[in-house]
């Protein structure tokens, strides 16, 4: 079902002009965008905050998994609300926190201010400019493919964008055929679902996805950045599969590698196949890298195109490093070089799932492996034997090496990354009276609550008073942790290093409503003496008296293939000369 990126940069230049593309918000979120998961999340926040009565404040943190989970159970208590992550949670709960179609308009426009276009949206502009590129849709807000077109066009009549209030004027400019047309279908927030929608602006939306069924009459499509969770786009692209010559040049659906794209999407791809069109899953680390690729297929871009647009990609400035300073104030930053990191992993070749599937059989087999899925098969860390138990079932496969490269550290939403952060934190606690765990997207280690009495902890024990303890007027527990985190800074990758708390989960909403002000409080009193004391601690628990130390993930594996790590002690801190 899937190809490579690569086996589409190959022939993508060939059909370019006979391919429309149609963008959802995965293309504007390094552009500095939120997602509409992200937006959803914000909706929620302030419905709650505003009827429980609680500041706004006081949930700013919304990548914490305690706070995520106490705003959602009190939605799922009430049982009116959608499905958590259904398809209508982001338009019921817009709805539901602006109930005014003005107040989301004027959210909207407050959540994408400042969009800085990002190096996929100036190759997508580059690929308007030289023909390649003639239509787009898009259900993003954000004016990001307008900025393009008007960055790379000298007269702004060269091209045109229809929108909700525009949709006569979009079918006449895309049946005149004359000029780069990007269309905005405005997603979900103009869809049925929004009750004071009027009828004039959804038969204006109508207009809008006419056009859409109408250019895959005669063009292929590729989908980026889109998760197929709109049904009334999906309704179109399966209706024009039902006409015998649609989607002449094939229907290409980009999604985030180690991601499992929809079920609804997986049906139309392969409702494509039995048309006997070309249809393909392809796999991508992000919208940028993706385009960054894609480009590299043509060979008659004008080398100036070129060069503008590859001043500022992906710039790393190594200048020298002033000298340390002798005077004080001091500022120690709570990060410690990685020296070195894995450089390959096993790729298990096999017709496999995605990667929750992956840790569904790792968990029945009860293996010490960790893996992702990937487009070219299964990878990860651990003994040879061991992942034959576990993925038995798969049936055929082929054990071959997978290359980590510096990119594959680099980018946050990499699945690689995921992999050698959480290959980390299990060689951290290799052999030591330690836990771990990921919680949505953080990795924290944390002591194994059975061993708090070990005095390895003393130290900590001293500067805290206590490791542990119970959230007041509940029966949750809490313990200190340690939240770790890879990033990459001058040819550096380094491990961030964040001392917090974390609390056991409860399925009673009261209870869980005191969790994030007990930690809130708890932590605020750790000032910048205080929080260097906490840090040295933890460097001490995980060092012990060495500048450098050299672990792995697996402690004896004879075949296969170990996760190992050299880490250094020294944390940076400035002082002025």
């Amino acid at each position: 079902m899937a190809i490579s990126l690569s086996e589409f940069v190959k022939f993508y230049p060939l059909r370019a002009s006979r391919l429309v593309w149609l963008f959802g918000a995965g293309s504007s979120i390094s552009a500095g965008v939120p997602s509409a998961y992200d937006l959803t999340w914000d909706f929620k926040k302030r419905i709650y905050c505003a009827e429980q009565s609680y500041p706004l404040s006081l949930f700013n943190n919304l990548t914490d998994s305690g706070i995520r989970e106490q705003i959602q159970n009190y939605f799922d208590a009430q049982g009116s609300c959608p499905s958590f992550d259904s398809p209508d949670e982001y338009s019921y709960y817009f709805e539901r926190a602006f109930t005014a179609a003005s107040d989301r308009s004027e959210y909207i426009i407050q959540q994408t201010t400042g969009l800085q276009l990002s190096y996929g949206h100036k190759v997508i502009g580059i690929l308007m400019k030289n023909g390649f590129i003639n239509l787009i849709f898009t259900t993003n807000f954000d004016k990001a493919f307008e900025n393009i077109a008007s960055g790379q066009f000298s007269k702004l009549e060269s091209w045109y964008a229809a929108d909700i209030d525009s949709g006569d004027n979009g079918m006449k400019f895309f049946q005149s055929g004359k000029r780069p047309l990007i269309v905005k279908l405005h997603g979900d927030y103009f869809s049925n679902n929004i009750k004071n929608t009027s009828d004039e602006l959804k038969e204006q939306d109508k207009k809008l996805r006419d056009i859409l069924s109408i250019s895959l009459d005669t063009n292929g499509l590729c989908l980026m950045g889109y998760s197929g969770r709109d049904k009334s786009v999906m309704d179109i692209l399966s209706q024009a599969l039902d006409k015998q010559n649609s989607f002449p040049n094939g229907l290409f659906w980009f999604t985030k590698s180690g991601s499992e794209p929809l079920n609804e999407v997986k049906q139309l791809i392969e409702k494509a196949k039995a048309a006997g069109k070309q249809a393909e899953i392809i796999e991508i680390d992000t919208f940028d890298t993706a385009f960054a690729d894609i480009i590299k297929g043509f060979d008659n871009i004008p080398s100036d195109d070129l060069e503008r647009l590859n001043q500022n990609y992906q710039r790393i400035s190594n200048q020298p490093i002033p000298r340390r300073g002798k005077k004080y104030p001091l500022i120690r930053i709570n990060a410690i070089p990685i020296l070195v990191y894995p450089a390959t992993a096993r790729l298990y070749k096999c017709d496999a799932g995605n990667t929750r599937e992956l840790k569904e059989y790792i968990s029945k087999s009860n293996v010490p492996i960790l893996a992702v899925r990937k487009q070219s098969g299964i990878v990860g860390f651990g003994s040879d034997e061991d992942f034959l138990k576990a993925f038995q079932e798969y049936g055929e496969y082929e054990l071959d090496v997978f290359q980590i490269t510096e990119r594959d550290i680099m980018f946050e939403d990499s699945s690689i990354k995921g992999l050698i952060t959480s290959s980390l934190l299990k060689a951290l606690v290799e052999e030591k009276p330690f836990r771990f765990s990921k919680r949505r997207t953080r990795y924290l280690l944390f002591p194994d609550p059975k061993k708090l009495a070990d005095p390895i902890f003393n130290p900590l024990k001293k500067v805290l008073n206590t490791i542990s303890g119970i959230v007041p007027k509940t029966k949750l527990t809490w313990v200190v942790a340690l939240e770790i985190n890879i990033q990459y800074v001058l040819s550096q990758p380094l491990l961030i290093l964040t001392p917090t708390i974390i609390a056991s989960k409860s399925s009673e909403k009261i209870e869980t409503a005191l969790v994030a002000p007990f930690v809130k409080e708890f932590m605020a009193r750790w000032y910048n003496q205080k929080y260097d004391a906490i840090l040295r601690c933890w460097l001490t628990l995980l060092f012990n008296t060495q500048e450098e130390i050299t672990i792995s993930a697996f402690s004896n594996i004879s075949n296969g293939v170990n996760a190992t790590f050299k880490l250094s002690s020294k944390t940076a801190f400035t002082r002025t000369n």
